[in-house]
């Protein structure tokens, strides 16, 4: 059971991937370590059917807001279900449905799910792994004959652990050293040059989390507290709501945003409470704050408000850590609700800031037939709003000096066809990425997904994005507008249960009408994964080839890796890929190592200042090792 949850899990994930693909190069931020957490999570965690999630019951579980309701309906009429089989007597839920939701939910008055001290130490499971990886090219940077140099190794080294007790005491520790850096001498006689972790407390009594380290905020849409994953454009009505999963524990293995110190939830099915307190981990950024939510089956509603505060200063050498995009002393309050109304969802959230600056967010999700879903989402952020640990739905990075309405829309033709569409259209009132005037903005796209057969099925997705940016050719700043197209064709088929085949083919054009220049890119790529379970290996390689006319075009593509690492890589000017990855495992122990290269045909130096290879390629390896008791 908790292999068919597993792979059904990370099949959610990369298709989130997938769709987060396109924004990856407007907000540049990494969605390793939030990828990373949720695969832990759905291995781990099994929810009661009687007490379930709504965020989890949609996203994860993929039921429909209808399913929802007639769950919830069920358990007010004729009580807490007895046994899983109860859901195919449910109106809206299938056979199919019921034998898929049955290994992936457990039912309230097992004796495994109940809080018992003699079961944390027998049914604890132990977690650790160690990674290694390195550029096999010799990089300016380790030349030390230079003025600049680094001080450390090539390698990239980090590990993390898990000691997880009956999903009630879970402990993380992690390390990472990155390459260039000392390890065990000099500067870093401490070993790793970043350590995190976190104890975290669950399900005990009124306790529903209690946490001391580190770990991310999610409320709401994410406008005050927001640091879960965001789907991307074109992931369907569903995608549409940020879900509140509350406080998480991490033990991230980059330094990334988290925040580091304690956090709190008690309450019961009906009333929580959060309290936290915390730094933003490598910042001056203070922030504490509480949480309030009601819950009934059908209606939810959140009060939230967040102090946040700077380090004091005045000690040498800590001024110059300050930006000029943290305001010191602010607050940040806001309210949210969610309502079920049948085959109608009603969520948004509201902000305001110490200055009095406003943020609102209001959607609607409408399922008009069984096959039939759309979706709208208006948002506005003033000017001036600040938010610091919000990340809210929006085009750019930051939650501030944006309106815009998006539509979406989902129809189900038949078994073997499902289409999605969406209509971006939004005005940034402030300067943005490579663009120093406000500017209005639109974004569409379509996508289809057909299944041929059980073992095929093609993918295919088109978005167009009319954009501006500077024109740098100029004595003035000009704004200048072009049209963005890109064709993503992936075709996946697995001719034998061991082998699986995917074929993938992008295309990118960027069209300036002043100008009347264009620019294009491709990419493609053939995948090859094969498996055996006696004894348990498998092999996953691809060979690409790539040909885009600037950094501009430049494409990304999912690519495997090991365990618990997503990797997206990025394909720009011309040349060829190919990686390898091999992973072999034996009861408690899991081996994987993973090979790349990259071959550039139109250039002999890659990269520029301690990171140049004065070669036309670039080559990777890694090795991880994984403990599982």
């Amino acid at each position: 059971m908790a292999q068919t949850d597993s792979l059904y899990s990370m099949d959610i994930l990369l298709d989130e991937l997938e769709n987060l693909l396109d924004q990856t190069e407007e907000n540049d931020y990494d969605y390793t370590e939030e990828l990373q957490e949720q695969m832990e999570n759905s291995v781990y965690n099994q929810h009661d059917i009687n007490d379930l999630p709504y965020e989890y019951a949609i996203k994860t579980l993929r039921m429909t807001p209808y399913q929802f309701y007639q769950l919830q309906l069920y358990i007010e009429q004729y009580g807490p279900l007895v046994t899983l089989y109860e859901i195919a007597a449910i109106p809206g839920f299938s056979e199919e449905d019921m034998e898929r939701l049955r290994h992936l939910l457990t039912v309230s008055g097992q004796d495994d799910t109940k809080f018992q001290w003699r079961d944390l130490l027998r049914k604890s499971r132990h977690t650790l792994w160690f990674r290694y990886g390195r550029v096999l090219e010799r990089q300016a940077g380790y030349d030390t004959t230079r003025s600049t140099h680094y001080a450390g190794t090539p390698g990239h080294v980090c590990f993390r652990y898990t000691w997880n007790m009956n999903d009630h005491i879970i402990l993380k520790l992690a390390g990472e050293k990155d390459p260039g850096e000392q390890f065990f001498r000099g500067k870093q006689s401490y070993g790793f040059d970043f350590y995190a972790g976190s104890l975290c407390l669950k399900n005990i009594g009124l306790i529903k989390e209690a946490v001391v380290g580190d770990y991310r905020l999610n409320f709401g849409q994410g406008l005050a507290l927001g640091s879960a994953l965001l789907s991307g454009r074109g992931g369907g009505p569903d995608a549409l709501r940020r879900f509140g999963t509350a406080i998480r524990a991490v033990a991230p293995c980059n330094e990334g945003d988290f925040l580091r110190g304690f956090a709190l939830r008690m309450g019961n099915q009906q009333w929580k409470g959060t309290l936290f307190g915390g730094r933003s981990f490598g910042t001056l950024e203070n922030h504490y704050g509480a949480d309030l939510s009601w819950q009934r089956a059908l209606f939810r509603i959140g009060l939230r408000a967040v102090c946040h505060t700077l380090t004091d200063t005045t000690q040498e050498g800590l001024s110059h850590q300050i930006t000029s995009s943290f305001l010191p002393n602010g607050f940040n309050v806001s309210v949210d609700y969610q309502v079920l109304i049948k085959h109608t969802v009603l969520f948004g959230e509201v902000g305001v800031d110490q200055a009095g600056q406003v943020g609102v967010l209001q959607g609607t999700i409408y399922s008009m037939t069984p096959t039939t879903k759309a979706g709208v989402l208006v948002r506005h952020y003033d000017r001036a709003f600040h938010t610091p640990l919000g990340k809210a739905f929006g085009a750019a990075s930051t939650n501030r000096g944006e309106s815009g309405v998006y539509l979406t829309f989902q129809q189900i033709f038949s078994r073997r066809l499902t289409a999605n569409a969406y209509f971006d259209y939004y005005h940034l009132t402030t300067p943005s990425y490579r663009c120093d005037a406000p500017v209005a903005c639109l974004a569409l796209g379509t996508s289809a997904n057909c299944q041929f057969s059980r073992n095929s099925q093609l993918d295919i997705r088109y978005t167009l994005a009319k954009k501006s940016e500077n024109q740098t050719d100029t004595h003035y700043r000009l704004i200048n507008k072009y049209n963005r197209h890109k064709l993503r064709l992936l075709w996946t088929n697995t001719p034998h249960p061991s082998v699986r085949l995917k074929t993938g083919i992008e295309g990118c054009f960027n069209h300036y009408p002043r100008s009347r220049l264009t620019y294009s890119g491709i990419l493609v790529y053939q995948d090859f994964s094969w498996s055996t379970n006696k004894p348990d290996i498998s092999l996953r390689l691809r060979m690409a080839f790539f040909d885009t006319d600037r950094y501009d075009e430049r494409l990304y593509a999912y690519e495997d890796d090991v365990y618990y690492a997503f990797t997206v890589g990025s394909y720009y000017y011309k040349g060829i890929r190919g990686y390898v990855v091999l992973r072999y495992k034996y009861k408690w122990l899991s081996v994987w190592l993973r090979v790349s290269r990259t071959e550039y045909l139109d250039r002999k130096v890659i990269s520029s200042g301690l990171n140049q290879i004065d070669k036309p390629h670039k080559s990777e390896v890694k090795a991880q090792i994984m403990f599982s008791l």
